[in-house]
């Protein structure tokens, strides 16, 4: 009897394996690697313009680095970026990079948002695109100032290899938290 159970068990587990690679299960549980990007959809989209599909939002106020309030109630957290932290987890470069973002999203500022393919985070919170009026990616932004890396998850990988050329520069030229905290 035992053998029969530890058989099922074990086969039961070989499919669980099998479905899930299949469905993609075991994909993007983390951040991408940074040294070998895969190709991302061409989505014949500029990463500096304001989206066809974007929406009007206006900033309530930043919070930290990468996440802000709108005044239609949401918190958004800013995709494809990270940023250190504030506060009591306060980690190098985290009050210049919020300082940055402030600077950027001033309360009040008229901004266009947009989503990739998952809308909300575990938390809640809106996964977006922020553009101000001039078409600027201010997520691309905080990146080519040094005031943000790279933290992609599946399946939200829009503009992976702009997001990826943004940090790669600002790494090459020491800017923001890469010559400050390295």
């Amino acid at each position: 009897m035992r053998k029969i159970v530890t058989l099922i068990v074990i086969v039961g587990l070989v499919v669980l394996a099998l479905v899930g690679t299949q469905n993609g299960w075991f994909a993007g549980t983390g951040t991408t690697n940074p040294t070998s990007p895969e190709p991302a959809a061409d989505s014949g989209q500029s990463a500096d313009a304001i989206p066809p599909d974007a929406t009007e939002a206006v900033v309530e106020y930043v919070h930290d680095g990468d996440t802000l309030f709108l005044t239609d109630g949401r918190k958004v957290r800013m995709l494809g970026i990270n940023t250190p932290e504030i506060g009591n987890n306060l980690e190098c470069y985290g009050d210049e990079a919020t300082a940055l973002l402030r600077s950027l999203l001033p309360e009040g500022t008229h901004v266009w948002v947009e989503q990739d393919v998952e809308p909300l985070d575990q938390y809640g919170r809106s996964l977006l695109f922020v553009y101000t009026d001039d078409g600027t990616n201010v997520n691309l932004e905080l990146l080519r100032e040094g005031a943000a890396e790279v933290e992609m998850y599946r399946p939200n990988v829009l503009f992976r290899d702009e997001i990826y050329a943004a940090q790669d520069s600002a790494r090459a030229a020491d800017l923001g938290l890469w010559g400050a905290c390295n």
